[in-house]
């Protein structure tokens, strides 16, 4: 019995034994077959350089953030380990080594987030690092975008006002005179609207079918359209497509910049002194406008009463080009005889525009010791982050009818919560080339800009910055692998091509496509969305090959 006993006693060790060898190893060939990362907390590593970026930053919920840790390196050159806490709780759980540190999530909670990611080199030194994440309740908003832009739909507009007021409006468009109407907006009727039409080139250009601005509160002070004061209806001159001003916009969202929701709409005006039906102008880009609702729904209720400017510019008058002339606004430019910072929606014989004239004495007024000493008094008194998403929509896009190169087509909103200067996109219609340039157009712009603004020394100082070069780079890697591609812009531009090509043959035809002064063809509109497929496809293979050299 004893030796039995002992026999057993025996054969527990060597199993035993056995097991450990094996777990020893093990360890040893995954020592051999792969780089191993110590799963212990890690000590710091300074020299490590650690980037994290967020795209979009900041929306409404249920929101989709994509994340990057792009140009993140190590001194060694060594494989690292990237960990991600993207719900904010303060625990790495998402592993994004074998996506090379890109993750996504979607935040369904809204509050504002505080995501960390964690960079561990071979040896187990690491570095942290943070990007912030706003996300909003739809309720917060005090306009239902979901609803009045549902883009999933053609809805009717109809305008109906006098013959007297219709002649007198459209015999000089360019006068941009309003008249009384009433209007059935998606079947609600709204009752003494001001109508008149908008824009500049445009009018002059676009045959029978002008772009147009419906203003709620013409006549009746407090009067609203499902809370708000005024709808746009832009025509897509020059864009047989009839794409490029939505689908810029909606990158432009997508991006975290601040942008308007869009949504197409079929336009029709009924005079309301003959018996003749309602005449059909065609389908159009309904642009949400920034007034102080927009304010108020993006910067918080509390901050909607800062100075709002629109930049204007006409190549021989000068434009909003940012640069510095002094401290009297009347020694600016003013194209067509009126201030290319026109300061919106408030008393122009109580206007203070002293901090527009600051944020230009920053941006061309001083003589700094480097470019990181101007990016330092910068970001004072400017959201410098939201200029460079702003930034890499436009030059993925090819849109030279903006700040850098025409000092055209945007705002700039004294957010009083932040006391800094924010950017807020407008008038997308020339993306996508309509302006000129080509797929390989350089990444950073050129020293000569395509447009007529010779002297623009945000776009210029801002790039002298390598901090915000990185970022700029980050975001346009961002945007085509997720927006900005072959495949996306593919499947949207059809869809919205199938979308609005029914309603072009309603009454006598789209104005723009048929008729006297009809600018381009149905053909034409059935072969251009493709060719934007095209040339996204072109730029953005262009683009990742620039950025995957660097």
């Amino acid at each position: 019995m004893r030796d039995w006993v002992k026999d057993r006693g025996l054969l527990h060790i060597l199993e035993l034994g056995m097991i450990l060898l094996f777990v020893a190893g093990a360890a040893l060939w995954v020592g051999f077959s792969s780089t191993s990362f110590p799963a212990t907390s890690p000590p710091p590593d300074a020299n490590m350089q650690v980037f994290a970026y967020a795209l979009p930053n900041k929306g409404w919920a249920p929101l989709t953030v994509y994340f990057s840790a792009f140009g993140t390196r190590s001194p060694q050159g060594e494989s690292l380990r990237y960990e991600w806490d993207l719900d904010g709780n303060g625990s790495f759980e998402t592993d994004a080594t074998s996506q090379g540190g890109y993750a996504t999530y979607v935040y369904s909670k809204p509050r504002d987030y505080t995501i960390s990611l964690r960079v561990t080199n071979a040896e187990g030194a690491s570095s942290v690092t943070q990007v912030q994440v706003q996300v909003k309740h739809p309720a917060s908003s005090s306009v239902d975008y979901w609803t009045i832009f549902d883009d999933s739909r053609v809805r009717k507009v109809e305008v109906r006002l006098t013959q007297a007021n219709w002649e007198a409006m459209m015999a000089n468009p360019g006068a941009k005179l309003m008249l009384p109407a009433d209007a059935v907006i998606f079947g609600e009727r709204v009752a003494q609207i001001g109508i008149s039409p908008k824009g500049n080139s445009t009018l002059a250009f676009s045959g029978d079918k002008k772009p147009f601005k419906l203003d709620m509160n013409a006549y009746l002070p407090e009067q609203e359209y499902q809370n708000l004061k005024m709808l746009i209806f832009h025509n897509n001159f020059g864009d047989p497509s009839m794409l490029r001003e939505k689908m810029a916009y909606d990158m432009m969202r997508f991006a975290g910049v601040n942008a308007g929701h869009t949504a197409y709409v079929e336009f029709w005006v009924d005079i309301t002194d003959d018996e003749s039906p309602a005449d059909f102008l065609g389908v159009y880009t309904m642009v949400e406008r920034p007034d102080t609702k927009y304010l108020a729904n993006r910067f918080g209720r509390e901050n909607d009463q800062g100075n709002l400017y629109k930049a204007d510019a006409w190549f021989e008058e000068g434009a909003a080009d940012l640069a510095y002339y002094g401290e009297n606004i009347a020694d600016y430019p003013m194209p067509r005889g009126e201030l290319a910072y026109a300061l919106m929606y408030k008393d122009p014989t109580e206007a203070d525009y002293s901090d527009i004239i600051h944020l230009c004495y920053v941006i061309d007024g001083v003589e700094y010791a480097s470019p990181e000493e101007f990016a330092a008094a910068l970001e004072q008194v400017f959201n410098v982050d939201g200029y460079l998403r702003y930034l890499a929509v436009i030059f993925l896009t090819l849109n030279f009818d903006q700040y850098p190169d025409t000092g055209n087509n945007y705002y700039l909103y004294h957010d009083p919560g932040s006391d800094k200067f924010e950017w807020v996109a407008w008038d997308m219609g020339n993306s996508w080339g309509m302006f000129g340039g080509d797929y390989d157009y350089p990444i950073f712009g050129q020293e000569q800009s395509i447009g007529p603004l010779q002297y623009r020394p945000l776009f210029t100082n801002v790039f002298e910055v390598e901090e915000y070069r990185q970022t700029y780079q980050a975001y346009l890697d961002l945007l085509i692998r997720h927006y900005f591609n072959e495949e996306q812009i593919g499947a949207q531009a059809q869809a919205w091509h199938d979308l609005v090509r029914p309603y072009l043959l309603q009454g006598e035809g789209d104005k723009m496509y048929l008729g006297d002064t009809a600018q381009s063809s149905l053909d034409e509109f059935d072969s251009a969305w493709q060719q934007i497929v095209d040339l996204t496809a072109r730029r953005a293979e262009y683009v990742q090959g620039v950025l995957q050299s660097k």
